[in-house]
């Protein structure tokens, strides 16, 4: 009898228990199903979607795009011949290329008064060809030619190269090296390591790969990934971003939104060390370029370009420009002409973006700052004749009346 009424008790303490496990397995199965409903329901709809989303996306579709050649001295070149139209959100253009695979029309000229030398920012991405700001600056001079050398991730090394495997031999008079900072710095410590390990193999597959491994290991690198499952992770980052002054979409009186890259922000506010290896081995690059070009009594010209953070990015987080400092900085001590393009498009582009929504590269109206600016150096350094020159020696027309004598 007493056994029966312990069995009982027992029965009535489990019970409760059991009651308890089910309601929070059932509570665990609706915070899983909402969850995943929030998740799909800001998957669908664009305007929900976190900014990171976005860009990551854009990236994924754009990278497809990329069929790059291999080249045993500069890495990879884009296809030669190539003629293909591209399409994404922020663009469609048609991408040509000329008989080595870089940004011009064939056919190339025997001589080039100006070579322009840098990465993607070169490559018309976007504006295709007839907007690209190296394109733009030879219509604006009364020169015979100009060739454009872009090529994806073509930091200073890279240049270098080009220039010694393709850019000699045209004759030059002036040679421009453009430094995009946000990529350039990582590139050239890339293609150095890709030299040491002996020039094998793929070098965008290598260079690819690297960069994952270059990611510094932090709580934001952890974050991001977690960001690249969850929507609502990415959606609650933006919302942090915003309360503490950090906007991440930038609007603008006329024209789309700008998205920024809230890691391109935080690498760029970390700083550079004047010591930092990626630019000492940098500006020995530029150096020997520079002697080159000299040798071949060529001017040399350093721009510097900013990205869409740095400019959209310094008004509230100033630490943005500090690596651009640095570098320009240490350029001038090294006595290179330098070129900054920062403050002129920070200027001419404050109601109207220089960049693309979600691409990196400068629209068709961020072209035309960089080559207004750069038409600007040449008249007043005097490099290159101008069409002003040439106005002031074309005779008037009583130079050309001749002179009636009598007999």
């Amino acid at each position: 009898m007493n056994l029966e009424k312990w069995e009982g008790k027992k029965c009535d303490f489990e019970t409760p228990r059991r009651k308890d496990n089910d309601s929070l397995r059932a509570v665990t199965l609706l915070l899983g199903l909402a969850i995943y409903i929030v998740e799909k329901v800001i998957a669908v709809n664009p305007e929900l979607t976190p900014v990171k989303a976005q860009l990551r996306s854009f990236v994924n579709a754009e990278a497809g795009e990329f069929h790059p050649v291999s080249d045993p001295d500069i890495g990879f070149r884009g296809p030669p011949h190539l003629r293909v139209w591209t399409f994404t959100d922020d663009y469609q253009y048609l991408t040509e290329s000329d008989e080595h695979g870089f940004p011009n029309r064939m056919p190339l000229p025997q001589t080039a008064e100006i070579e322009v030398f840098g990465d993607s920012l070169l490559a018309g991405v976007g504006v295709a060809i007839d907007r690209e700001f190296s394109t733009l600056v030879g219509r604006a001079l009364p020169i015979k030619g100009i060739v454009n050398f872009g090529n994806g991730g073509a930091a200073p090394n890279r240049q270098l190269m080009t220039f010694r495997k393709f850019g000699a031999s045209f004759r030059p008079r002036l040679v421009v090296s453009c430094i995009y900072l946000a990529a350039d710095l990582d590139g050239q410590l890339v293609f150095d390591s890709w030299l040491r390990d002996g020039a094998k193999g793929n070098y965008n597959e290598y260079r690819l790969a690297l960069n994952d491994r270059l990611q510094p290991k932090s709580f934001w690198t952890f974050w991001s990934k977690v960001q690249r499952i969850s929507h609502i992770a990415g959606k609650l980052t933006d919302l942090v971003l915003r309360w503490r002054g950090i906007p991440l979409r930038i609007s603008f009186p006329s024209g789309p939104d700008v998205l920024l890259d809230i890691d391109s922000l935080r690498a760029r506010a970390i700083g550079l060390d004047r010591q930092d290896s990626r630019m000492l081995s940098m500006i020995d690059s530029l150096k020997e370029m520079r002697a080159l070009s000299q040798s071949g009594g060529a001017n040399f010209l350093v721009v510097l370009i900013p990205s869409k953070e740095e400019i959209y990015g310094a008004p509230f987080m100033p630490e943005v420009m500090n690596q651009a400092r640095v570098l320009e900085q240490c350029l001038e001590q090294e006595g290179f002409t330098v070129l900054s393009v920062y403050d002129v498009i920070r200027r001419r582009a404050k109601d109207r973006s220089a960049f693309f929504p979600h691409d990196i590269h400068l629209n068709a109206f961020g072209n035309q700052i960089v080559a207004d600016a750069l038409v600007n150096w040449i008249e007043k350094s005097g490099v290159l004749p101008t069409k002003k020159d040439l106005a002031k020696k074309e005779p008037s027309l009583f130079e050309l009346t001749p002179t009636l004598t009598h007999l």
